[in-house]
């Protein structure tokens, strides 16, 4: 690879393996990566980062070489368990995916798992998008919205209720339902995400997260709800509302980094973490069910005063 950037603080491995990103595979001593009609050869030497397929400025923005991260933990370091995530996967960034790309994968992504995932998003590629010619193998480009196969077709490929919901979203998203979302307020984009059929708070925020850059977004799903149940809200039964406002006040503009680190240490070490004693609950604090906006700022109001 003839071309390189300068990548300090940036982990090539991490930031593509940590589940926040579908479309790559490993190719000798670095990968392979598509991004809509983009794809490119990358690789990782110290703190060069190695390219060919794809200038330089792309590479920059979609690996988010722009942020600080420095700044950022800074800005989130805030007690040993965000810390140990932190240190041990320093250097992941989050990827600036393409919305509609991003929309079609993490509706493909509900009740499915990384491997499905991946083959689903594949197989739509190959059945309606259009085909190019690189690295001496042929590779497909995500179809566009407008061009995305039929509910029928989709089935066929496997990807079962999701099909319809795709489908749908394909529609709002040809209509031009994503150009709203970049202006909004976060509670409003998130509104607008749920009008697609299928899709909830967690789809939503992935979406906004990974799609739309909003870093003050923190999805909420199983890996998260449960090493935040376990180390922030010492096990008490704990609604994702409160959970995202506890996140968002905790992390602040921030809370997007603070997921996916938090999310790829739960979900690569949970027998490990697991296994750790519960931090002490105090005196001063309820095990209280959440339902009620009043509820949520109780819980988290408690909770805060004890950090």
């Amino acid at each position: 690879m003839a071309d390189w950037l300068p990548a300090r603080d940036f982990n090539l491995r991490h930031t593509l393996e940590c589940g926040q990103y579908f479309r790559w595979r490993r190719d000798g001593d670095g990968y392979v990566v598509q991004s809509a009609d983009r794809c490119f050869r990358v690789s990782q030497k110290g703190d060069r980062l190695l390219f060919e397929g794809e200038d330089g400025w792309f590479l920059q923005h979609f690996f988010s070489l722009d942020h600080d991260l420095r700044e950022i933990r800074g800005a989130i370091d805030h007690d040993p368990v965000i810390r140990e995530a932190l240190d041990r996967y320093w250097g992941l960034r989050l990827i600036r995916q393409d919305p509609w790309e991003c929309v079609a994968s993490f509706v493909t992504s509900i009740a499915s798992n990384i491997p499905r995932i991946t083959r689903n998003i594949e197989d739509m590629a190959r059945e309606t998008g259009e085909s190019m010619e690189r690295f001496d193998r042929r590779v497909f480009i995500f179809p566009r919205p407008e061009r995305l196969a039929p509910e029928g077709v989709l089935r066929r490929l496997k990807l079962g209720f999701r099909a319809a919901y795709l489908e749908q979203a394909a529609r709002l998203a040809a209509a031009g339902m994503l150009d709203d979302i970049t202006c909004a307020n976060l509670g409003d984009a998130r509104d607008s995400l749920m009008c697609i059929p299928g899709v909830a708070e967690k789809v939503a925020d992935c979406v906004l997260l990974f799609g739309f850059g909003r870093l003050d977004a923190f999805p909420v799903d199983t890996w998260i709800r449960k090493a935040m149940t376990r180390f922030y809200f010492r096990n008490r039964r704990t609604s994702d509302d409160a959970i995202r406002t506890f996140a968002n006040e905790r992390f602040g503009g921030f809370a997007g980094y603070a997921q996916q680190y938090l999310f790829v240490h739960a979900r690569e070490n949970w027998k490990e973490l697991s296994q750790r004693p519960i931090p002490k609950r105090s005196e001063t604090t309820k095990i209280i069910r959440v339902s009620k906006a009043a509820r949520v700022r109780e819980l988290v109001d408690a909770v805060l005063a004890e950090r």
